[in-house]
């Protein structure tokens, strides 16, 4: 396999605020995976009412997308999370505990006034790099 990716937090900048790496060097030879921003719909087309099942739900959608290229969380190198202001997240508080089980990718976090259609309260980017084989 090649090169692995390389998870850090430089001496240069306060160490971080949260779970997350303020840097992820992706080694040459990598395959990217560029996800779009995905909800919390279910199979069906269902989506739960409750911003923190919403998360859920994304990250479930983001696991299946990238289980579709051989790929898995741990193989993710950007997250962005973007919530509705003022919903109600601590569900995905206490699942996002253990999300990671190595070191945890680059992250942004931002409360947004809304996203595409009313009924979503949540949106996650994920970006993921495969190492060369």
């Amino acid at each position: 396999m090649g090169e692995p990716l390389v998870f850090s937090n430089p001496s240069g900048v306060a160490p971080p605020i949260g779970r997350y790496s303020h840097l992820v060097v992706v080694p040459p030879g990598a395959r990217l995976l560029v996800l779009a921003g995905q909800t919390g719909h279910n199979l069906d087309g269902s989506l739960p009412s409750d911003a923190g099942d919403q998360w859920v739900g994304a990250i479930r959608n983001i696991r299946s997308i990238l289980a579709s290229q051989g790929a898995s969380m741990a193989n993710i190198i950007k997250l962005n999370t973007w919530v509705v202001s003022g919903s109600d997240i601590s569900k995905a508080r206490s699942a996002a505990v253990g999300l990671f089980e190595g070191a945890p990718p680059a992250t942004t976090f931002a409360y947004v006034s809304a996203l595409y259609l009313p009924e979503i309260l949540v949106e996650v980017e994920a970006w993921a790099a495969v190492p060369g084989e």
